[in-house]
């Protein structure tokens, strides 16, 4: 992810694609009535009580995957954390499918790259997506120490935190079926660029590749993307292309924080990044980053928080609290909020 005041072009992809879609077993909504008669009412939906989220699992998780080693494409750690994200999510849904896809990397070579895909409820009409990368950075280019700056990032925070907090709210959905459809995208490499070689070309690859084989009519309401959601002083900020995107959406989320009291959701407007929210937008789906903005470039006036794009991203910088809050709050969206609201936003 990237700052727009630091790289301020738009992202470049292919237009959306009628192609085969492996990824997403559901029922699929369509915003035009059929051509026999006017759109039926849809039923009204009935809110339930949010099953409780385990910051602690999610934490247990973190470390586990940063024990595979980095998640970098084409390594045994990757092979490792996809096999490790699908086993978990077996457990929870059989609705789960791989979409393996291709792309060259810088030396030439072929890097084999796969978005992971869970469903519950997967007969709504009302969905959201809900997304995090799992991959690595292969080159730690912000690290002050010069020679760490082509080891590969170890992403606890920047990809094992939004994987550990999205395996935990699959295994909270299990026994307690969500009243909406929810969809989890575990999508592969986001963190692949190098912006000084090709600007943002090769970011997002997942994403965008998501966005360009999806079924025309499967368009969920929202998505909402976590992107370094563990920091032990986390700040969210409603984010600058997440409130163009989807304002009512995003005033909702951190209305939603405000009233569960939850201390790192701050009302204050935070930077604009460019992130895996991106594609989701260009394709016409309203998306939400819930993100740590500050930490994106260094900016944060923390030297404690300074390890972005660094070998210093480590479990150390990561806690339970702030991976609970963040679980907490989705669950909250998804069983007590967006029931009475999904369809007004």
């Amino acid at each position: 992810m990237q700052f727009l005041n630091r790289l301020p072009r738009k992202l470049l992809f292919p237009p959306l694609a009628l192609l085969a879609f492996v990824a997403v077993a559901c029922s699929k909504k369509t915003d035009n009535p059929p051509a026999d008669g006017p759109a039926k009412a849809l039923p009204p939906l009935v809110a339930k009580t949010a099953p409780p989220f385990d910051g602690a699992a999610a934490m247990k998780s973190v470390v586990q995957q940063v024990s595979f080693g980095p998640r970098v494409p084409n390594s045994a750690a990757h092979d490792h954390e996809l096999k490790y994200i699908q086993t978990e999510l077996a457990k929870y849904t059989s609705a789960v499918s791989l979409q393996p896809f291709t792309e060259t990397g810088y030396d030439g070579s072929t890097l084999n790259l796969t978005n992971v895909v869970a469903s519950f409820n997967p007969s709504a009409t009302d969905r959201i997506l809900i997304l995090t990368h799992w991959d690595s950075r292969p080159w730690a280019d912000e690290d002050k120490d010069s020679t760490n700056r082509n080891k590969p990032v170890p992403a606890a925070n920047d990809g094992g935190s939004g994987t550990a907090v999205m395996l935990e709210l699959a295994k909270a959905m299990k026994d307690n079926p969500p009243p909406i459809g929810v969809d989890l995208l575990f999508d592969d490499g986001e963190d692949y660029g190098k912006p000084s070689i090709d600007e943002l070309n090769k970011y997002f690859l997942g994403a965008k590749f998501f966005v360009k084989t999806k079924p025309a009519d499967y368009n969920p309401r929202f998505a909402i993307l976590l992107d370094m959601v563990g920091d032990k002083k986390a700040e969210f900020k409603p984010e600058g292309n997440s409130q163009r995107s989807a304002p009512q959406f995003t005033a909702e989320i951190w209305r939603a924080a405000q009233d569960l009291g939850l201390t790192t959701f701050k009302q204050i407007a935070g930077p604009t990044i460019e992130d895996d929210h991106l594609p989701f937008i260009q394709g016409g789906i309203p998306a939400v980053d819930i993100i740590d903005g500050d930490l994106v470039g260094a900016h944060t006036q923390d030297p404690d928080r300074k390890y972005w794009h660094t070998t210093h991203d480590l479990p150390n910088n990561v806690s339970d609290k702030t991976l609970d809050e963040v679980g907490r709050l989705l669950l909250y969206l998804i069983y007590e909020r967006l029931p009475n609201s999904i369809r007004s936003l």
